[in-house]
């Protein structure tokens, strides 16, 4: 039951971070260290599989992934969304739009001065829900109903009960929003098709800090990172969350900024499959990466502090059963990373 220190002194590659679920091998002689001779490499999850009939169901796929916030820290205009409404209903065509909080961000210069002026209503809203309502909500609607609009909030959203990871989901009624508009939680597993998708939105490629040696110095961080995801089984395998650190009278102030819901974190796990597909905005450049034929997409914020930013159209092509990896029984891998095509858009 003794704690001791670890000896890595053996190993040549390696990559911890706080939080970490490892196996080690090696041995504790004198029960003062533990000398490390090799990592284990935990077994992965398996992948999801879908058998012939399954699939000659499916059909092409077009979504529009977006990440907010939807306005830049000089105003609350929402001009750049309206755009975007136009380009779904007229240019992209979709058949999904996975829309990625915050709507309202609480940290926006102008929510923190309560300077809320919207010259061009005629209703004044009174309340940040009424922003949302009365500002958001209609902007939104314009969209063509027969696209499917999914949303997850932000821990920096005003319209989320929760301010904690993990997060419910908004309430649709409430906000006014029409059927074609699915609330989901933070983080999520869903299915389009036959795909499975994971979506996740807390900054874990900004938040996770390892410490790494040798190999994993020249691999991306970004891969090296969502491999971690993947291996960890959880959407945000880090603990504990991130801080930041202000300096106040001469001394630093702390504060959580990924603010994790302890008790419930068993809800940030994958399940019984790793998805086809994980998408995990973060404030860093905008990527699409396959790893361990996992497509992985940071579609980059909507609206950078006073610029335009970037989301992702992602082309899935309908199953060709020769192409795919055939599993036992006539079931088949998904293969969504050998038949998806991401663009990365400016706004």
């Amino acid at each position: 039951g003794k704690r001791v220190p670890l000896d890595l002194s053996n190993l040549t590659n390696y990559s911890f971070f706080p939080g970490q679920i490892v196996a080690l091998k090696g041995k504790n002689a004198s029960g003062e260290y533990f000398k490390v001779d090799e990592i284990l490499t935990p077994p992965l999850l398996g992948a999801p599989v879908s058998s012939a009939q399954e699939l000659a169901n499916s059909e092409d796929c077009k979504i529009v992934i977006t990440s907010g916030p939807y306005t830049n820290s000089n105003d609350l205009k929402f001009d750049q969304l309206e755009s975007l409404v136009e380009k779904l209903n007229n240019e992209i065509l979709p058949h999904v739009v996975i829309m990625f909080g915050p709507f309202i961000d609480i940290t926006h210069p102008a929510i923190i001065k309560g300077d809320l002026d919207f010259p061009n209503q005629k209703i004044q809203p009174k309340s940040l829900d009424d922003v949302f309502k009365l500002i958001i909500s209609p902007i939104l609607k314009k969209i063509n109903n027969k696209i499917q609009i999914i949303l997850i909030p932000s821990l920096k959203d005003s319209i989320s009960k929760h301010s904690a990871y993990p997060q419910d989901s908004i309430d649709r009624k409430f906000y006014q929003l029409t059927k074609n508009f699915k609330p989901f939680p933070n983080p999520s597993i869903f299915q389009i098709n036959e795909t499975l998708i994971g979506v996740s939105n807390n900054d874990i490629f900004k938040d996770l800090k390892d410490i790494n040696k040798g190999e994993p110095n020249n691999i991306n961080r970004f891969d090296r990172i969502s491999n971690h995801i993947i291996e960890q089984r959880r959407f945000y395998p880090s603990f504990p969350g991130s801080t930041k650190v202000k300096r106040v009278d001469d001394e630093d102030e702390y504060s959580p900024t990924s603010e994790l819901d302890v008790p419930y974190l068993g809800l940030t796990e994958f399940g019984d499959v790793i998805p086809d597909i994980l998408i995990i905005p973060s404030d860093l450049r905008f990527f699409a990466r396959v790893v361990k034929n996992v497509l992985v997409i940071n579609p980059g914020n909507f609206m950078k502090q006073n610029s335009l930013g970037t989301f992702v159209q992602l082309s899935i092509k309908k199953p060709d059963l020769s192409s795919l990896t055939k599993i036992e029984n006539d079931l088949y891998l998904h293969d969504i990373w050998k038949r998806a095509r991401v663009d990365i858009i400016k706004t």
